[in-house]
C-alpha cells in the first residue's frame, strides 16, 4: 500500500485533476484488483470525457469507473486479482 500512496503523491504533483478519484478508487479496489488496473480503468473512462466541459464531469467519470471495476471484480479474472 505504501507504493500506491507514493504513486498517488507523484500523480498529484503532476496536477492530475482526477487525483482525488484515483485515491478513492485505490482505497476501494486495491484489495481486490491490481493497482495498475484501477489506474487504467480510470484513465480510459476519463479519456471518454476528454474535451467535454461540465460541472459534474468528475462525478460521471467516477461513477463509470466504479461500475467497470465492480464488473471486473465480479468476473474474477485470476490475472487481474490483487495478490
Amino acid at each position: 500500500m505504501k507504493h500506491i500512496h507514493e504513486e498517488i503523491t507523484r500523480i498529484e504533483r503532476s496536477h492530475d485533476y482526477l487525483w482525488s478519484i484515483r485515491e478513492d478508487l485505490h482505497a476501494r479496489f486495491d484489495g481486490t484488483l491490481k493497482a495498475h488496473l484501477v489506474d487504467s480503468v480510470l484513465d480510459c473512462v476519463a479519456d471518454g470525457y476528454e474535451g467535454r466541459i461540465g460541472r459534474f464531469r468528475k462525478i460521471f467519470i467516477e461513477k463509470k469507473a466504479v461500475e467497470e471495476l465492480n464488473a471486473i471484480a465480479a468476473s474474477q479474472p485470476g490475472h487481474l486479482i490483487a495478490a
